[in-house]
């Protein structure tokens, strides 16, 4: 589980953009705590917002290409789960414009889940394929 949202060695994949992605994300993570423990993430939740939507057009679209290209065989449930990722942060962004207290807080969770659940996890499945194709 990621606690500190820093950076660690064992979270290399050695395939670079799967990598960057992450490191990414990881960096989005630690940002929205850093508003959250300054008391300005609902003055500052636009960048995070900014952030995740750049995030899914960028690099989850490119994992599905590659994930397409490379013919994994799970790639309809992984893009299932990205498209759930982005209607749970169109929720959030929602929630956040109706003033829904505890947006913020409720979204850190959601985010570290991911990153702990989807990237560290399931994320290996398709890194593990995709070297086996010589990427």
């Amino acid at each position: 589980m990621v606690t500190n949202y820093t950076w660690k060695e064992e979270y290399n994949t050695g395939v670079k953009f799967i990598d960057e992605q992450h490191k990414y994300f990881l960096n989005i993570i630690r940002d929205l705590k850093a508003y959250l423990d300054e008391g300005v993430c609902m003055e500052s939740a636009s960048r995070i917002f900014f952030s995740l939507v750049h995030y899914a057009e960028h690099y989850l679209i490119q994992e599905e290409i590659y994930l397409k290209d490379y013919h994994f065989p799970s790639t309809s449930e992984h893009k299932e789960l990205h498209a759930a990722f982005i209607k749970r942060v169109i929720q959030f962004k929602t929630d956040y414009q109706r003033d829904i207290e505890h947006t913020c807080q409720t979204m850190m969770e959601y985010l570290t889940g991911w990153f702990d659940n989807h990237i560290l996890k399931y994320d290996k499945e398709a890194i593990v394929y995709l070297k086996g194709k010589g990427l």
